[in-house]
């Protein structure tokens, strides 16, 4: 039997207590992550369930629709296609589960001490390198100190501030241990971060051309804008899995494809689909929808260093401008919570404090003429083609016109705008959910983060963090987490309006695909019938 430590976001450990994931059942949790429950909005849907009840069988192929793919370097990682396409290959030292219990994976048991600055990772032993090398202390040491040296410039470093090269050490072949610089209640999870992949301690930063990695699946050959060809591991050290002889990963520059796609047969599975897309598919007999409750949101970021919005009256403007309940039934059918300008979703357990901001547009004029622009401003407003993010910013142009804002809608392929994002004056971009909220304010709002996309810098908010990151107690989170919350509503670097849940597709001949807070996408266990 595996010997582990489970985490939960209530504390350090939960191996001797009920178990419950942020103040919600386990099984009712699962359910809500492994059902889609949505009435009236996508009636005719069988419950997820019903199709993965069968004793699993080996062999087949499958097709995945992803979003387009930036980059596949695990370290410089920050789109959901190139980290669907990565995780396949390479594998993390745990992995958070639908429920947000933490399951081993390179790791296999993780021991905090000194009250949670000094973490200690058991390794799996037998685990090896598709090139056959075996895996151990040396990799992970290095993987790590990759991902958080200053000159590779990973969003990883931004995400983990609290660890340093120096703090990552080799126990034994077998034994890592992290010392950070101040105690992380939840630090466990902060190693399943997008890029934190555990690669050879030789990586050279080649993926695209020589992928290496420990996972159920090996890359055989990567086309950029078109996608990605795996076969199974034969030599993986799960043995049972993965199920799959082969795997496809085909990218896309936006959703009306993936549909159309997932109609006609020549894809079995996409990722991820809002609402608005699932409507052409939800009557169909043939396809199965799974619903995942999350903390995904999505960014309307206001650059506080330039003109206009380095005055935060204008910030404060544009966010009363939107009709949030409007905009949760408009584009979401309803499957979202009202967000209030932070991103500490309702599924963490963190208890925010705070008035709802409420649209108001003659307070939003007022603003505005105080701050100098009386009869508005003209600005670009820059997002991409995925989920719902165009009919987004469409509302925003319709939903800023009354107060004088006259917005231009740049709407790009997926792939550039990744490449300037932070750089837009006015964007609006997805955020992926993360299992726990101190790793979405760490990399989206501290002055350092490589993802402040709003260049926003604030001293006693990055001091709140540093405490909110170190605090073992819930309840006490949620007080600094109701001080942060203020601080982001009145400054407003970002309007978050809402948190949706997450939807995925997939043909009903597949089995044992799950839901995900975080849209990863864990192939290993899917299997298809014959």
């Amino acid at each position: 039997m595996v010997k582990r430590t489970d985490l939960s976001p209530l504390g350090f450990s939960t191996a001797n207590s009920a178990v419950t994931t942020l103040g919600v059942s386990r099984r009712r949790f699962l359910a809500g992550a492994s059902t889609l429950a949505l009435g009236c909005a996508l009636s005719g849907v069988a419950p997820w369930g019903a199709l993965a009840q069968a004793t699993p069988k080996r062999g087949g192929s499958l097709k995945v629709a992803v979003p387009a793919a930036t980059s596949i370097d695990p370290v410089k990682l920050n789109s959901s296609g190139g980290i669907a396409i990565v995780q396949q290959t390479a594998e993390y030292l745990v992995y958070a589960e639908p429920d947000l219990s933490l399951r081993p994976v390179l790791a296999t048991s993780w021991e905090p001490s000194e009250g949670g600055k000094v973490w200690t990772f058991k390794l799996r032993q037998g685990v090896k390198f598709h090139d056959g090398r075996p895996m151990g202390a040396d990799d992970v040491v290095a993987s790590f100190q990759r991902l958080v040296d200053p000159a590779n410039a990973s969003p990883a470093a931004g995400a983990m501030p609290f660890l340093k090269k120096e703090g990552i050490a080799k126990v034994d072949d077998h034994t890592v241990r992290f010392t950070l610089d101040r105690p992380i209640g939840t630090f466990p999870y902060f190693t399943h971060t997008y890029n934190c992949v555990i690669l050879p301690a030789d990586y050279a930063g080649n993926f695209a051309e020589k992928p290496i990695g420990t996972g159920p699946f090996k890359l055989v050959s990567y086309r950029p804008q078109e996608g990605a060809k795996f076969e199974r591991n034969t030599d993986y050290w799960d043995q049972t899995k993965p199920y799959l002889d082969r795997l496809e990963i085909q990218t896309f520059e936006s959703p009306q494809p993936m549909v159309l796609a997932l109609q006609s047969g020549d894809i079995q599975v996409v990722q991820q689909l809002s609402y608005i897309d699932a409507q052409a598919i939800r009557n169909d007999s043939k396809i199965a929808l799974i619903q995942a409750d999350a903390a995904d949101h999505r960014q309307l970021c206001m650059r506080t260093d330039m003109k206009p919005f380095d005055d935060k009256r204008v910030r404060q403007a544009v966010a009363l401008c939107f009709d949030r309940p409007a905009m949760v039934r408009g584009l979401l059918g309803g499957l979202a919570d009202v967000g209030n300008d932070h991103p500490i979703a309702p599924i963490y357990p963190e208890k925010i404090k705070g008035a709802q901001r409420q649209a108001n547009i003659a307070q939003a004029k007022k603003l505005l003429a105080d701050a100098g622009y009386p009869q508005g401003f003209p600005i670009d407003l820059y997002t991409h083609q995925y989920l719902e993010l165009p009919q987004y910013a469409a509302l925003t142009q319709q939903m800023l016109a009354p107060a004088g804002i006259k917005v231009n809608l740049k709407v790009e392929p997926t792939n550039l705008y990744y490449n300037h994002w932070t750089e837009v004056s006015f964007g609006l971009t997805d955020w992926t959910s993360r299992p726990v909220a101190a790793q979405i304010l760490a990399q989206s709002f501290r002055s350092t983060a490589e993802w402040n996309a709003a260049h926003w810098k604030s001293e006693p908010f990055d001091a709140l963090l540093a405490k909110f990151e170190a605090e073992p107690d819930v309840a006490q989170r949620g007080k600094l987490g109701t001080e942060m919350a203020a601080i982001l509503t009145d400054e407003v670097p970002a309007v978050i309006a809402y948190f949706n849940k997450n939807l995925r597709a997939a043909r009903t001949g597949v089995q044992g695909l799950t839901g995900s807070m975080s849209n990863y996408l864990d192939m290993a266990q899917v299997w298809v019938e014959s």
